[in-house]
């Protein structure tokens, strides 16, 4: 018999959105799955409309369940569905959003291949879910835990959620490091990116992605990456991040010290670029905060052989002439980012 795999998908206030990914879930090739819907606290029908699609459409696969918690947050919702997978292999789907049919059948072959987490790339889509573009252009690899294959997650940014990706069960659980691993649940931004890096920091096999989209981001009006983080929240959920990089006790190690100046100023470019002079200069809290952190690893970024040299450049504009690098948020920030 197949493995069970378990899908783990947060949900709130997502009545209008969750029908349509319950519906690409259940039109998958793969069949022996466990859908774990965990309702955070919605007050609209989001819980309806998931227990009206399960008495229609239970049969098509092993199970759906749904639990409704009071309102804690995505990572929070994420934890309560984790503690409740009995899978194999676990997965995380967002209700907002869509997989192709053969995603999971797909990432189910690369970890019975003996890899320990399985990644695939992405579609961009409107609020309807038509596709607009791939968010990158993935080569298939294979990179060995933990040091090869988080730096390709840190430095190269190829798996930043934890959707569009497998984790094998017996990892997380911690049957072979000791200890459940958990989504953080104080901080508003990279509680996923933080789950990912812990769990490969817990691996010793392989990390494969795949160069297949299978997983379909729909973009709209109050998705989580839309959302607007000050500074010192930004900082502060990276560091599960940098912790992370400082328990490898390798010097040579510089991933998390790379990504994390390249987020300072990538946010400090995002807030130049659509702020006026008045709510982001040199007396607003958000830049302070945001250049002194740059400064933490301006170093190691500026040296390090792989960071392209045209980022090296927007790091240097940042530290160094401030009101240039303004125009050029304005003006080609989205380029350079």
């Amino acid at each position: 018999m197949k493995e069970l795999v378990s899908i783990i998908i947060p949900a709130y206030q997502e009545e209008k959105r969750i029908g349509r990914c319950l519906q690409s879930i259940v039109a998958s090739t793969y069949h022996n799955l466990e859908v774990i819907v965990v309702n955070d606290g919605s007050t609209d029908g989001t819980e309806k409309v998931v227990r009206d699609f399960k008495e229609r459409n239970g049969s098509k696969i092993t199970s759906i369940h749904v639990i409704t918690i009071s309102n804690g947050g995505v990572g929070r919702a994420r934890n309560h569905g984790l503690r409740l997978a009995k899978g194999e292999y676990i997965g995380f789907i967002d209700a907002d959003d869509m997989i192709h049919p053969q995603m999971i059948e797909k990432l189910v072959d690369s970890l019975k291949r003996g890899n320990d987490l399985s990644i695939c790339g992405r579609w961009i889509c409107n609020e309807s879910g038509k596709p607009n573009f791939h968010q990158y252009r993935l080569r298939k690899q294979r990179k060995q835990c933990p040091c090869q294959a988080l730096e390709m997650i840190m430095w190269d940014q190829v798996q930043m959620s934890m959707y569009a990706a497998l984790f094998r069960r017996k990892i997380v659980i911690g049957a072979e490091a000791g200890e459940t691993l958990s989504c953080p649940e104080e901080v508003g931004a990279f509680e996923d990116f933080a789950f990912v890096c812990e769990y490969v920091s817990r691996c010793r096999g392989f990390v494969e992605v795949l160069p297949f989209q299978g997983y379909f981001y729909c973009k709209h009006k109050g998705s989580l990456t839309t959302q607007r983080y000050t500074a010192k929240e930004i900082c502060y959920a990276l560091q599960p991040i940098l912790a992370v990089g400082e328990g490898m006790k390798n010097p040579q190690f510089i991933a998390h010290k790379l990504q994390y100046a390249f987020m300072c100023m990538e946010f400090w470019y995002r807030e130049a670029s659509r702020c006026n002079r008045s709510d982001f200069s040199p007396d607003c809290e958000n830049w302070t905060i945001y250049m002194q952190e740059l400064e933490r690893y301006a170093d190691i970024y500026m040296s390090a052989p792989n960071v392209a040299l045209y980022r090296k450049i927007a790091m240097w504009v940042v530290r160094k002439h401030q009101g240039i690098g303004w125009l050029l948020a304005k003006t080609v920030g989205k380029l350079v980012f």
